[in-house]
């Protein structure tokens, strides 16, 4: 996404709702840039909470700043689509923190049962481990 933008090959964002998934640096700059084409709302969604995110802080703030939102403790499950295959939303299961991780932050866990989609039309996936 970042680098189809910076090629002048990014998607028109204009009124669309977007859900960028991840909690690092790379996705408050996709979360943010998302914002800067004209999208209709970025929610960020992330696994942990706030405190646990592995974004700087001050990323974190700028983004909010401009208007991105924050779904914290949501996990991704699957994309929804319509008949056409567009992107009509992105179905989550809601997370508690558990007992630390091998990084040190805590572990995130699913609720049974706690699954809700947020309404979209672009899903935006910005996770370290997709590209180790």
């Amino acid at each position: 996404f970042l680098r189809d933008v910076r090629l002048d090959q990014g998607a028109d964002l204009a009124g669309r709702r977007v859900v960028v998934v991840g909690g690092g640096n790379v996705a408050m700059d996709a979360a943010r840039t998302a914002r800067r084409l004209g999208a209709a709302s970025v929610t960020v969604a992330y696994r942990r909470g706030r405190e646990e995110m592995p974004a700087h802080g001050p990323e974190i703030d700028d983004a909010e700043r401009e208007g991105v939102r924050f779904a914290f403790l949501a996990a991704p499950v699957a994309v929804v689509a319509d008949p056409t295959g567009a992107v009509r939303g992105l179905t989550c299961t809601k997370m508690a923190l558990g007992a630390p991780d091998a990084s040190g932050r805590r572990r995130p866990e699913p609720i049974a049962g706690s699954e809700f989609t947020m309404d979209c039309e672009v899903v935006i996936a910005a996770i370290e481990e997709m590209f180790q």
